[in-house]
C-alpha cells in the first residue's frame, strides 16, 4: 500500500477504465447486440474510475481517510490482474466455441407458441412480484422515497426476515419480468395500454418508491439486450446508445442518491452537473473507496471461502441460520472496518475484492478464469440466438437470466439473486419447455406404436 495518488496505480486504473469501456464496445459493434456483459464491464469502468476521486471520497470518512488513500493502489492492482485473466479466458472460450461451430438445439415448436405461453407466465410472475415488493412497505406503513428520511424508511421496511427475503426475491426477478413484457410491447405497441403495460408501470413505480435503484438499472439493461437481439440497430446508433446509457446510468445514480439522502442539494443547481458530480464524489460509485477502506483495515488473514459459504445459504432466513450474517460479504466488510453490522447494509469491494479477501492472488486468478469461461460461452450463445429468425423471446430471456446469474459469483452479497433467478428459470422451464417436451415425446411414442 502506498500514499495516494501513485503514478503506476493511476496509469493502471486509467488502462482498466479504457479497456473495460472500449473492449465491450468493440464486440457490441461487431455483433450488433448490446448485451448484459457489455453493460456490466462498462459499469466496472466507472467503479474503477473512482480511484481518481479518492482525494474527495476518502475524506468523507475522515478518521480513516489516510488509510483509504493508501489502500487504493492495492485495489487497482487486484482488479487489473483479475480483468486481464477474465478477458483472456473469455476471448479464448469464445474463439473455441466459434471454431467448433457449436449450434443451438432445435425448438420443439414454433417460437410464437413458446412466446404465447411465456406471456401468461410473465403476467402471473409480474403480479406476484408486485405483491412481494409492496408487502414490506404496506406492513411498515412507509414509502421510502416519499418519506422525510428515505434511509431510515428503507431500514424500517427491512426489519422482518420473511418480508425482507420476499422483497429481495422481488427485486431479483423484477428486471426480467419487466424486460420480457416490454419486449412483447415493442412487438405490438398497443400492449402498453393493456395488462402488460400496466404490470410494467406498476413494477417500475413500486421499485422506484422502495428506494432500491439498482434493479431499475438492470431492468433497463435487460430490455435493451432483448430488443437488440431481435432488431439489428445501425452500428453508429449502437455506439451512441452505449455511451448514452452509461452517461444516463451515472447521472441517474447521482440524482437518485441526492433524492434519497439530501434533496436540498438539488436546489439552485444544474441538475445534470449536480447528478454527475454526486455520482462520483458522493456515496454512489464508491466501490473502489470502500474496497480500499476494507483492505487498509484487514489483517491479511485469508477468509478461506467464508463469504462464499454465506452465498450458498443466502436464501435461508437469518432466524433459521444465524451464521448467514456472519458469512455475508457486505457485513464482513463492515466488521473488518469496525462498524456495527446492525446499522449498515454492507460494503461493496469491487469485482475481484471478495476473491482476494478469501484466497489472495490465487483467488483472483481462479475467479477470472471461471468468469471468463462463463462470459465467453454465454456471449456466444447470445450471438447465435440473435441470428435466429423468427426470434424466440423465451430462449432469449433464459439466456439473459443466465448471464445475470454469473454476476453474484463476483459479489456474494447479491447471492440471493442467484438463487431467485435459478428458481425462476426452473419454473420457466417447467411451465413452458416441459409441456412441449412431453408433447414431442408422447407424439414419438404414438408414431412408434
Amino acid at each position: 500500500m502506498q500514499p495516494w495518488p501513485v503514478p503506476w496505480a493511476e496509469m493502471l486504473a486509467g488502462g482498466c477504465v479504457a479497456v473495460l469501456f472500449c473492449a465491450p464496445l468493440a464486440w457490441v459493434l461487431t455483433s450488433r447486440v448490446l448485451d448484459l456483459f457489455a453493460f456490466f464491464m462498462a459499469q466496472n469502468a466507472l467503479l474503477i474510475g473512482g480511484y481518481f476521486f479518492l482525494g474527495v471520497t476518502a475524506w468523507r470518512i475522515e478518521p480513516v481517510a489516510r488509510d483509504i488513500l493508501r489502500g487504493g493502489s492495492l485495489v487497482v492492482a487486484v482488479n487489473a490482474l483479475g480483468f486481464a485473466v477474465l478477458f483472456l479466458a473469455m476471448g479464448t472460450t469464445y474463439y473455441l466455441a466459434r471454431s467448433a461451430r457449436a449450434r443451438l438445439p432445435a425448438l420443439r415448436a414454433g417460437p410464437e407458441e413458446y412466446d404465447a405461453r411465456l406471456t401468461w407466465f410473465l403476467r402471473a410472475a409480474g403480479l406476484a412480484v408486485a405483491f412481494v415488493l409492496c408487502l414490506p412497505m404496506a406492513h411498515a406503513g412507509v414509502i421510502p422515497m416519499l418519506a422525510d428520511d428515505p434511509v431510515a424508511a428503507r431500514t424500517a421496511i427491512q426489519q422482518s426476515d420473511i418480508e425482507r427475503a420476499l422483497y429481495n426475491l422481488g427485486t431479483a426477478l423484477m428486471p426480467f419480468v419487466t424486460g420480457g413484457l416490454l419486449l412483447l410491447c415493442s412487438r405490438h405497441p398497443l400492449r402498453l395500454l393493456g395488462p402488460d403495460g400496466w404490470i410494467v408501470g406498476i413494477l417500475l413505480l413500486i421499485q422506484l418508491l422502495s428506494g432500491n435503484r439498482f434493479p431499475l438499472a438492470i431492468a433497463f439493461f435487460v430490455t435493451i439486450t432483448l430488443v437488440t437481439v431481435e432488431r439489428k440497430w445501425p452500428r453508429p446508433l449502437l455506439a451512441v446508445a452505449y455511451i448514452a446509457f452509461m452517461f444516463l446510468l451515472t447521472g441517474a445514480s447521482g440524482f437518485t442518491g441526492m433524492l434519497r439522502q439530501d434533496r436540498g442539494a438539488i436546489e439552485g443547481k444544474n441538475v445534470v452537473v449536480a447528478s454527475l458530480e454526486e455520482a462520483f464524489v458522493g456515496d454512489n460509485l464508491i466501490d473502489t473507496r470502500d474496497a480500499a477502506w476494507v483492505m487498509s483495515q484487514w489483517d491479511f488473514e485469508p477468509l478461506l471461502g467464508q463469504t462464499y459459504l454465506g452465498g450458498l445459504v443466502a436464501m435461508m432466513p437469518s432466524g433459521i441460520f444465524p451464521l448467514k450474517k456472519q458469512w455475508h460479504l457486505g457485513l464482513t466488510g463492515i466488521r473488518i472496518v469496525g462498524w456495527d453490522p446492525e446499522k449498515h447494509f454492507g460494503l461493496r469491494i469491487t469485482f475481484f475484492g471478495e476473491s482476494f479477501l478469501n484466497f489472495g492472488p490465487a483467488g483472483v486468478v481462479i475467479l477470472g478464469l471461471i468468469m471468463g469461461c462463463l462470459f465467453g460461452t454465454l456471449l456466444r450463445v447470445m450471438h447465435l440466438i440473435s441470428a435466429k429468425k423468427p426470434p424466440c423471446l423465451h430462449y432469449s430471456l433464459k439466456t439473459v437470466i443466465l448471464m445475470q446469474m454469473c454476476m453474484p459469483l463476483a459479489n456474494t452479497s447479491d447471492a440471493f439473486t442467484f438463487w431467485a433467478m435459478g428458481a425462476f428459470v426452473f419454473l420457466q422451464w417447467m411451465c413452458i419447455d416441459l409441456p412441449f417436451l412431453y408433447k414431442t415425446n408422447h407424439g414419438n411414442e404414438l408414431l412408434r406404436a
